[in-house]
């Protein structure tokens, strides 16, 4: 049986988008579930500009999303917080395919379900 883990993206700075990513995915090569919800400046990991995020001496960013949808399938759920895409004026389009669109309230019952909540 797998686990559930619920990871939080609050910020949109561009480490704190690759360790989201790449603990979702060591979570997920262990076989468990994993639900992120990007809300305020984290939705910058779930939209068309991910491909334009990259550090020095690595691999882009949607290299690391790619790897996560590949390895999870469906045990990966990517969750773009309906009230921060007000905020920041993000529309549907620019969303990468996979993303949902969801309250905060959803966030709140995926993690009471989860083994661990971790917040970037």
């Amino acid at each position: 049986m797998s686990d559930l883990y619920a990871i939080m993206v609050i910020s949109g700075e561009d480490e704190k988008l690759y360790m989201a990513y790449i603990t979702a995915i060591g979570y997920a090569s262990s076989g468990n579930k994993v639900y992120m919800f990007f809300t305020m400046d984290g939705l910058r990991g779930v939209t068309k500009e991910i491909e334009k995020i990259q550090l020095p001496n690595v691999k882009p960013l949607s290299y690391y999303y790619e790897n996560l949808i590949e390895l999870g399938g469906d045990d990966i759920e990517l969750t773009a917080c309906e009230f921060g895409m007000k905020v920041k004026n993000v529309d549907h389009e620019r969303l990468l395919d996979k993303v949902k669109v969801s309250g905060v309230s959803e966030f709140a019952l995926k993690s009471s379900e989860a083994k661990a909540t971790l917040i970037f």
